[in-house]
């Protein structure tokens, strides 16, 4: 059942789609493509909530026995065969339109999804294969804007949180802004990207044309490693202060958009509040429903109140918030 906005369009609901990819792009890195015949529009910045399950597995309540002086016999998938019960809340790395198939009428929506293997969830999804059903529920949460104004971009994302960049990276060419990336891993091998020219990465963090998926919108792109295996040695934030610092000319025309691990998100607003640069970050919760249901994922932010301060949650009022309401 999807939720429709006025006129019959959806807005959001729940989807099977079928996998058409399931690749590695880098080591525990996998990029999932799934193909629906219909899906809602999306925006850079949101996420879906995916199903890593099979979709045949329907979970219903079940009573189960607990003979006296011994444990009880539990004999459900999720949990004898380490299937998540709960969904896991993913951004969207891009989105393209793919012609129906032989024999088929209209095309199909594709989602592109990267994702990390860190658990028992996103173990299960790096085993999918090509034709497989999985459920999804989407499209969540708000989306990246541009405020009146801007005509440059810099986007600064760290590990996982680099996929909705490219999205956003695409979306910011089409539309004319002249715009810069910034990524960050912890060593080479962790960066979920193809970088097509090694030689062209700058160790001093100036953007160029060396990442591909970055390359196919005509953004130029920065590379920072905690270790400096590659590009720029140190964080990504430290790579982005010090080419603003060379091009602050552009701080009054600029756009920062930032997703990744939170400290890097903390030093982005650090370099871009003090000098009244907008900045819009993509927060990173534990997100049980992803609609605002459970409560889980609460951001401490500033408001007009009496103590100056309220929760707000991060499916539901973000996963983008502006980084001057973000309270650390």
């Amino acid at each position: 059942m999807a939720d429709t906005k006025a006129g019959g369009a959806p807005k959001r609901g729940s989807f099977v789609g079928e996998a058409i990819a399931n690749e590695a792009v880098c080591r525990e890195h996998f990029m999932l493509s799934l193909a629906f015949k219909d899906f809602p529009a999306t925006r850079p910045g949101q996420f879906v909530q995916l199903q890593c399950r099979p979709v045949r597995q329907q979970v219903s309540a079940r009573e189960a026995e607990w003979p006296a002086g011994r444990p009880p016999v539990f004999t459900q998938p999720e949990l004898t065969n380490h299937e998540p019960l709960l969904r896991r809340p993913l951004c969207l790395a891009g989105r393209r339109s793919e012609p129906a198939c032989r024999g088929q009428t209209g095309g199909r929506a594709v989602l592109e999804i990267i994702y990390r293997v860190v658990g028992t969830g996103t173990r299960w999804l790096a085993g999918v294969r090509a034709g497989q059903q999985l459920s999804v529920i989407g499209p969540l949460g708000n989306a990246f804007t541009v405020p009146p104004g801007r005509k440059v971009a810099a986007l600064v994302g760290g590990g996982v949180g680099i996929p909705p960049m490219l999205y956003l990276a695409g979306e910011l060419a089409r539309a004319g802004m002249k715009v810069f990336a910034f990524c960050g891993a912890r060593t080479a091998d962790l960066l979920p990207l193809t970088v097509t020219d090694r030689s062209a990465v700058s160790p001093d963090g100036e953007p160029a044309d060396c990442v591909g998926q970055f390359a196919a919108s005509g953004t130029p792109a920065a590379i920072a490693t905690d270790d400096g295996s590659l590009g720029f040695a140190g964080m990504v934030s430290e790579a982005f202060g010090a080419w603003l610092e060379r091009n602050i000319r552009y701080s009054r025309a600029m756009v920062v958009y930032s997703c990744g691990p939170e400290a890097m998100m903390r030093a982005v607003a650090g370099l871009c509040v003090p000098r009244g640069m907008a900045c819009q970050l993509a927060l990173e919760r534990h997100m049980a429903c992803g609609m605002g249901t459970c409560q889980s994922c609460v951001v401490k932010t500033r408001d007009r109140s009496e103590r100056g301060w309220s929760f707000k949650l991060c499916c539901a009022d973000g996963p983008v918030f502006d980084a001057r309401d973000v309270l650390w």
